[in-house]
């Protein structure tokens, strides 16, 4: 008789992982902008000329996911998670007595190559590893928490720059990285279960790829280079670009919600609106997808989030253009949690990691064009009108993608195939 296994770490690879979106994401991701009125006055640059360092991080980023998923194969995640932490916390160190803006373009570009495994991938790929039961719950819950490192940690780095001084704001930046997350990426953070070691993933059953698990045998899934040649993978990097494209509106909000006669503090709250919906969806949608059929959570979301964006095309007053926001927002739990455990199920656990991280570049880069094609649309046209309905008609199609590439899933039949 099977019996279910789990172990106490993979509840401490939880609440790590809760640790980097939190804290890692809410400090890395979230708060450079907060310097850029200051240094462009203390540095006697342009507002451009400080944010393009945000661009060229993003930028430096996407190389990076070509390789980062084989890494985190070959290499010690604790080592590897471990020396990429204390390599951006050093950075931000610093970046405290730089004096020239060329200086934070080289510190960003690597700050860009050293944050993608353990921000961008490391949590998705944890969870996957050490979860067979309930993964949705907790990667919903741990990747969720990004939205509200960002809401915590934007007024704390304000507050720090305004009443100590942007120096000592980034030497702070480095010490609270360094002691929030190296002791989990010291201690916690091994790969996978070594079941040899008595260590299972949480809802392991005894006889279910046992043997897959054990020794040099490969895990159980799809290798990458066969991965990529599926209809499957097409279709979830198609998923990936259309709603980044989506998502890249975000952005022009402020300035959609000016152009529709709201105030600019207005179009502030709408925005933290999108902000508090995403946190709400990542969160809700990962426990949803455990407990519902995965098609029609899908649908649900993407209801939700282009009603969300269809509203905002339409609304001129402050509660309904807020409330479109927040239903945009939720929308995003379809790209940000939903699709990650798509490809988990679909893929496999074997070479996870390596998938998930060249889907992301292909968002990546659809992320990159976004911003700028929906200034495009808006100089051609004079409103934001057009990108936003094409939001709606792009998660129409992002849906059908989705549910076609699951539907189509390679590892279905491969999981039958092994229990037969």
């Amino acid at each position: 008789m099977s019996v279910n296994k789990s172990s106490a770490r993979s509840w401490w690879v939880f609440i790590g992982c809760c640790v980097l979106s939190l804290v890692g994401f809410g400090l890395i991701v979230n708060t450079p902008g907060l310097y850029f009125t200051t240094l462009g006055e203390v540095l006697h640059v342009s507002r451009t000329q400080v944010a393009l360092a945000s661009s060229i991080m993003a930028f430096a980023a996407l190389p990076a996911m070509l390789f980062a998923g084989k890494l985190m194969k070959l290499i010690d995640a604790r080592v590897l998670i471990s020396v990429c932490i204390a390599g951006v916390a050093a950075l931000f160190f610093v970046q405290s007595f730089f004096n020239a803006v060329w200086q934070f373009y080289v510190s960003f570009a690597l700050m860009g190559v050293l944050y993608v495994i353990p921000i961008a991938l490391a949590p998705s790929v944890l969870l996957a590893n050490w979860f067979e039961a309930k993964l949705g719950t907790v990667m919903g819950i741990a990747l969720g928490l990004s939205g509200i490192g960002g809401t915590i940690f934007n007024p704390v780095v304000s507050a720090f720059i305004t009443n100590l001084g942007w120096q000592n704001s980034y030497r702070i930046t480095a010490i609270i990285l360094l002691v929030c997350i190296l002791p989990f990426s010291l201690f916690v953070f091994k790969f996978r279960p070594d079941e040899s070691k008595g260590e299972y993933a949480y809802g392991h059953v005894e006889g279910k790829a046992e043997d897959g698990a054990k020794g040099d045998v490969e895990l159980p899934g799809l290798a990458a280079k066969q991965a990529f040649r599926t209809p499957t993978f097409l279709l979830f990097a198609a998923v990936g670009v259309l709603l980044q494209f989506v998502a890249g509106v975000v952005q022009h909000i402020s300035a959609h919600e000016i152009s529709q006669g709201l105030t600019l503090e207005q179009g502030a709250l709408v925005v933290s609106g999108i902000m508090l919906g995403a946190a709400a969806g990542k969160a809700s949608i990962g426990i949803l997808l455990d407990y519902l059929k995965p098609e029609i959570t899908v649908v649900i979301y993407s209801l939700i989030g282009l009603s969300g964006w269809g509203l905002m095309a339409v609304a001129t007053s402050p509660t309904p253009a807020i409330a479109a926001g927040f239903m945009a927002g939720i929308g995003q739990g379809v790209l940000l949690v939903a699709l990650p455990w798509f490809i988990r199920q679909s893929f496999g656990q074997r070479d996870y990691s390596e998938i998930l991280s060249i889907n992301g570049m292909l968002g990546g880069i659809a992320s990159a064009i976004a911003v700028t094609a929906h200034g495009a649309v808006f100089d051609a046209t004079g409103s934001y009108a057009p990108s936003l309905f094409g939001n709606v008609a792009l998660y129409v199609v992002a849906a059908l993608c989705i549910i076609i590439g699951f539907r189509m899933r390679p590892f279905k039949e491969a999981k039958k195939a092994g229990e037969a």
